[in-house]
């Protein structure tokens, strides 16, 4: 796009302004869009850090429309997805008066699969007592939605665990075989995502179509030649989910529940393959229930040595065999039934995660007859709720990358607000393995020197000391009654989440509401509509939020947000750059932490209207040499060490 067509679009008479008489002249926007049709036309990489403000979403749309190439864009959520789709694109297509042939894509998951749905209509089966009353809305929405996505029953909650037996995961999909095929709804979208120029998707769903080209086992989306990633500084963690393997005990407990269904009748008076069934159960049980712990991750090393744990292994991975085997074995035809062929794939699958999560990042261990190590795998589990989860997950994602993605596609665009460690891409690229690329680093179109100040007390406890959430709870206080409540309070561990909502609520004449009390864009409309409110929050609330105006006008973080060391994904990446004779600290745990503090702190301004209070209860940012690299990497907000220039500068906005 030529500079006069930029112009003619986000320049001030613009197409845009044109249309949206609200609409802001943004020199970065323009300066973002025609590098970005530079580096389209080129077949170029390209990372922009694109601040908040920006106008990020317009300036990509723009240049991929008018490119004419099949561009896929990739968000970090689904949110993200919904509103490029449903809110950004029409609002573009009525500034340009032209209609962009577009598709949503999300992951199968998502989607109800209507086979499933009605083998589970005949015989529902509920783990919780409350579930009955919302498949009562799924039973009724099913009969009208046109794209069979979740995410059009907003009332639903986040969690339901019958909604495992009816979507469309793919360990039960049929394919072609299915009697439902030409009405699946993942048909019908990847149909509409064939004749889309724009198709937009998440990082996880990218992924899972990247892990099948590079296996030669097909794809998911359309072959494209440009490739959008927003929110980019999310996609290594995504990779490490999608390039890795997972096994849990609710997923053995449903095999064995399955091919009890498929097997019916032919069950009756047959104790020998009903025995087979209840020890695929026994088997789980007592694997998993050996790693029962408090929520949380946690490392595999240390079960490796327990000769019965071993065994217990051992145990599960041979009744997955037989019990996959089970309905063929009593006669039942994959010809007729080809859901009978989906089971035994589904078990010996199960087998081979298993077997790869036993051999990753394992040590030379004599007389063990396992699968040989996994060098570049790191295995470790986590308990969430009642279910146990085993994971093998890559301990350095870029060598995939390079070879799956960015050298498959002609041009990349990676953006995101958040891309540069005092004011380099290095960090990113490394872990990313993007080689070769050309970088913009826009300034944000706020003015930090006047919207806000960074408060960072001096002489404050050090977070491990024994007084540190007395103080910080104390400050806390009194940054809340400068701002009269309407404040984000971000914490680095539920821990202190919890310590500081229990005092709060006993002592502060404000609404606090916390993470876990509601869903997640639950509690955000709620946060909106209370005046004076106070939101407490962990990681997921650090990312991809936006309140705008005085509602947020106080946002206090805890502290740095290192990642746990202890973490098996973390240390196994510590100790391999540690290995090859770097400084993992430095290397690795600053600039990720950097990158989160910026997301963080990035809740606060998202106009040009809002103003308010930054505080970072760490003071290492002022007496460790690394707090300086995390200060060079923030906009220039004015620091300061004392809550009497907070109240004046507060004062003197409002």
């Amino acid at each position: 796009m030529k500079s006069a067509l930029a112009r003619s679009v986000f320049g001030e008479g613009g197409r845009l302004a044109r249309t949206y008489p609200g609409f802001e002249l943004r020199l970065g926007q323009i300066r973002m869009s025609e590098s970005i049709t530079a580096a389209i036309a080129g077949s170029e990489k390209l990372c922009v850090e694109a601040p908040t403000g920006t106008g990020k979403t317009f300036a990509y749309l723009v240049p991929a429309i008018e490119s004419g190439r099949k561009v896929v864009i990739s968000t970090g959520t689904r949110n993200l997805q919904d509103q490029l789709f449903f809110k950004d694109l029409p609002q573009l297509e009525r500034a340009l008066d032209r209609e962009v042939p577009a598709a949503l894509m999300k992951g199968r998951d998502n989607y109800l699969c209507i086979k499933r749905a009605r083998e589970f209509d005949a015989e529902p089966l509920f783990d919780e007592v409350d579930e009955g009353s919302h498949y009562a809305a799924v039973r009724s929405w099913a009969k009208t939605t046109e794209s069979g996505e979740r995410s059009d029953l907003a009332e639903l909650p986040e969690r339901l665990r019958f909604w495992s037996r009816i979507n469309a995961r793919a360990d039960t999909c049929l394919g072609q075989r299915c009697p439902d095929f030409e009405e699946c709804f993942l048909t019908r979208m990847r149909r509409k995502a064939a004749e889309a120029q724009i198709v937009i998707v998440n990082h996880h769903l990218l992924l899972a179509d990247m892990v099948l080209r590079g296996h030669a086992f097909g794809q998911v989306i359309p072959d494209y030649s440009v490739l959008v990633l927003d929110e980019a500084h999310s996609l290594e963690e995504a990779a490490t989910a999608h390039l890795g393997r997972s096994i849990s005990a609710h997923q053995v407990q449903e095999l064995a529940g399955d091919v009890e269904s498929a097997c019916g009748a032919s069950l009756e008076g047959m104790e020998s393959a009903r025995r087979q069934i209840n020890a695929l159960r026994t088997c789980a049980r007592s694997f998993f229930g050996m790693l029962q712990r408090e929520e949380g991750r946690f490392p595999l090393q240390p079960f490796r040595r327990d000769a019965l744990w071993v065994q217990a292994a051992t145990d599960l991975r041979g009744a997955l065999a037989r019990g996959g085997d089970l309905p063929v074995q009593l006669g039942l035809s994959d010809a007729e039934d080809p859901s009978v062929a989906a089971l035994s794939g589904r078990a010996r699958e199960m087998a081979q995660t298993l077997d790869l999560i036993l051999s990753a990042d394992r040590g030379p261990e004599p007389d063990d007859e396992m699968v040989p190590p996994v060098p570049d795998m790191v295995a470790w589990g986590e308990m969430r709720g009642r279910n146990v989860t085993l994971q093998a997950s890559p301990i350095d994602v870029s060598g995939p990358l390079r070879e799956m993605l960015f050298s498959r596609t002609p041009s990349v665009i990676l953006t995101s607000a958040t891309l540069t460690i005092d004011r380099s891409f290095a960090f990113v690229r490394r872990r990313l393995g993007l080689d070769e690329a050309r970088e913009l680093m826009l300034e944000s179109p706020f003015d930090p020197q006047r919207q806000a100040v960074l408060y960072v007390p001096r002489n404050f406890p050090e977070p491990r000391h024994e007084g540190f959430m007395t103080e910080f709870l104390e400050q806390a206080r009194a940054l809340l009654e400068v701002t009269s409540g309407r404040a984000f309070l971000l914490f680095t561990s539920y821990a202190n989440l919890e310590r500081a909502k229990q005092a709060l609520i006993r002592s502060a004449p404000w609404p606090i509401m916390a993470q876990g009390d509601a869903a997640r864009h639950a509690l955000l409309e709620r946060f909106r509509a209370t005046p004076n409110s106070v939101l407490l929050g962990t990681s997921s609330f650090w990312h991809g939020v936006d309140v705008q105006g005085e509602q947020l006008s106080l946002v206090i973080i805890d502290k740095l947000p290192f990642d746990a060391p202890g973490d098996p994904v973390v240390a196994a990446r510590i100790d391999a750059i540690r290995r090859g004779g770097g400084d993992p600290f430095l290397e690795y745990q600053v600039p990720s932490a950097v990158i989160d503090l910026k997301q963080g702190l990035g809740r606060l301004l998202r106009s040009r209207r809002d103003r308010g209070i930054l505080a970072v209860m760490d003071a290492r940012l002022l007496s460790r040499g690394y707090g300086r690299v995390f200060l060079n990497s923030l906009p220039p907000f004015p620091v300061v060490h004392d809550l009497d220039t907070v109240r004046t500068f507060f004062a003197q906005a409002a």
